[in-house]
């Protein structure tokens, strides 16, 4: 197996959303799904109408979302096969064990995916069911909201369901050199990729549901999308965790064994032996063993440097971000 060719499409996700697509394919996805809200838009209210009276926002919301989407997705599914193919190298795997692990952790079950669709439509329908409109309007919106509702939900279980890949290949023995975490950091860059891809289609929905510069001090906005803002950093952590443990184990292993020598060297020039121990020669190693232990001690356990949690931390503020910079620019324009 070419191990920088790791990219095996098993799950339905990765067979359609996650799909490398062609710029032309891409550009007629896009114009397809803005084109059916604005033609429905037009019969409703007429062109002008749509964009002035802002009835724009409920038809492109959705749209919008779910284009998002499918341009992140597959590149979602490139930084995963980075991250094997970063891992592997750390390892001395053959062909066949890395195809073996490769394919058992994309197994994923086509039911559990059709669940996750499933799961965002009913979620539609409890939350807005009582408010369906069954007129043009009413039907191209709520396909819409059921079909960006579903992707995501989707979405969500699949970006998930990815982080089996790496704790399967952590599992196998691998190389690691507690002062050179650099091959593990590509975990921490991937994970923050992810996060991101979530914020900023929280963002983009905001853009079209924020209509004034007072929502961000209703209480009740910050009550209802505080799970948007605790989710990245949820996601961010979750997909280190594996990581996390295999170095975390390490250290510790290494941390005691330091300890043992310590304790050994400490008890020796305590002992009285006959003829005497060098002590100079012992206090020089315990010196030495005590430098390692401090410098193990300051290793990180979780593979991210300090920059990747400040994006991280300062990409939260950016739906705020959104919402000031879009209602300035419709005062500014006059819309």
């Amino acid at each position: 197996m070419n191990k920088n060719n790791l990219s095996i499409p098993n799950s339905i996700f990765e067979k359609t959303v996650g799909r490398k697509r062609s710029t032309p394919v891409t550009v007629l996805i896009g114009l397809g799904l803005f084109l059916i809200p604005m033609v429905v838009g037009y019969i409703e209210y007429g062109l002008p109408e749509l964009f002035i009276d802002n009835y724009w926002r409920e038809f492109f919301i959705y749209p919008s979302i779910i284009f998002y989407i499918l341009l992140i997705a597959p590149n979602l599914t490139e930084i995963e096969d980075k991250v094997i193919i970063e891992i592997i190298k750390l390892g001395d795997l053959t062909d066949e064990k890395i195809q073996q692990i490769h394919e058992d952790a994309h197994a994923v079950d086509p039911l559990r995916e059709w669940l996750s669709i499933v799961f965002g439509v009913v979620f539609i329908l409890v939350l807005f069911g009582d408010s369906i409109r069954f007129d043009l309007r009413g039907i191209i919106l709520l396909l819409f909201s059921l079909s960006t509702f579903a992707l995501l939900s989707w979405t969500v279980y699949s970006s998930m369901v990815s982080v089996r890949i790496t704790g399967e290949l952590l599992k196998q023995p691998l190389k690691v050199d507690l002062f050179n975490l650099d091959p593990y950091k590509v975990v921490g860059k991937s994970s923050l990729y992810l996060a991101l891809s979530f914020i900023g289609g929280f963002s983009l929905s905001l853009l079209f549901t924020a209509n004034d510069l007072t929502v961000i001090q209703d209480i009740e906005f910050w009550l209802i999308n505080m799970y948007m803002f605790i989710l990245p950093f949820i996601i961010f952590f979750w997909n280190m965790y594996p990581t996390y443990k295999i170095i975390n184990s390490e250290k510790k292993d290494a941390l005691k064994q330091v300890g043992q020598h310590i304790r050994r060297i400490k008890d020796s020039m305590l002992a009285d032996t006959n003829p005497p121990i060098d002590s100079t020669s012992l206090s020089k190693s315990l010196q030495g063993y005590l430098t390692l232990e401090e410098r193990l001690e300051k290793v990180q356990s979780w593979p991210y440097e300090v920059s990747t949690l400040r994006s991280l931390m300062g990409s939260i503020l950016l739906p705020v971000v959104t919402v000031v910079g879009q209602v300035l620019l419709r005062n500014l324009l006059g819309w």
